[in-house]
């Protein structure tokens, strides 16, 4: 839960934890509160760098730095035995830790489909048992996604499809099972039609907007690695689409993450 009232804009899914921020977190961190990021949120990608993600948000929580823990579905293969238990660990130390990030990646290879889908299945109900929302990563795997949140009645606590790839179509429906729909750096590539048509599609309180950092650099921004500090870029980028204010942008968004997570 957002505590204050230090409205800025959420970065709803970034990777602090990652070794290409890790060592110079605190420059990152102050860079995104430069930029008037007031909210991150940091997510885990597989149960070897949860312990990473824990020290981030202990060391960084009162900077507005949230946890997310989950396994990232190209890591599913890879599982520890014991990582289901553990990462029930983690959210019981962290009544507000969402679950994530978690998902379905057909755009994989070399990939396991099958761990795919039990693991994200298995993360999915540790979720709904601890009452959390999830992030939920998909690539090319819309067609085994839809099904799955069908099956399941939506996601009952809520989650976000994150850095949405998909086509404009199914944003309705994804709303309708409980997702917020969330916009990384992709949306500035030049001539991203289909990117712009589906933010069109989303309701303005189920919208999200993230950076994916350290990935997803935006087009034109030069850097080792992307940070927090771009997500101004795409609060223009989604401003300027909607035909709507940064400033109206900023605060829905900040006010649907404080929302969902």
């Amino acid at each position: 839960m957002c505590r204050g009232n230090n409205v800025g804009m959420f970065d709803t899914h970034c990777h602090l934890q990652d070794e290409r921020i890790f060592g110079r977190l605190g420059g990152v961190v102050d860079a995104a509160k430069r930029a008037g990021v007031a909210r991150m949120l940091c997510c885990g990608s597989h149960d070897g760098d949860w312990g990473d993600v824990a020290k981030v948000c202990g060391l960084y929580g009162g900077a507005g730095v949230a946890c997310a823990y989950g396994v990232h579905p190209r890591h599913a293969d890879r599982c520890g035995g014991g990582w289901a238990e553990a990462l029930e660990g983690y959210l019981v130390s962290d009544p507000s830790a969402a679950v994530g990030e978690i998902g379905l990646d057909r755009a994989a290879c070399p990939r396991d489909g099958a761990a795919q889908s039990k693991i994200f299945i298995r993360q999915l109900d540790i979720a709904e048992k601890y009452g959390r929302p999830v992030s939920i990563h998909c690539r090319r795997a819309w067609g085994e996604l839809l099904p799955i949140l069908r099956d399941r009645g939506g996601l009952k606590f809520g989650g976000a499809i994150h850095s949405y790839s998909g086509p404009p179509d199914l944003v309705g429906e994804l709303m309708g099972l409980g997702c917020y729909v969330s916009f990384s750096g992709s949306i500035l590539i030049p001539g991203g039609k289909r990117a712009a048509a589906s933010l069109r599609k989303v309701s303005l309180d189920r919208l999200l907007i993230e950076t994916d950092s350290p990935d997803i650099m935006p087009h034109g921004v030069a850097g080792e690695f992307n940070e927090p500090a771009n997500l101004v870029l795409v609060v223009d980028r989604v401003a300027e689409i909607l035909g709507e204010s940064q400033e109206k942008i900023v605060a829905l968004t900040y006010e649907n993450g404080c929302r969902l997570f």
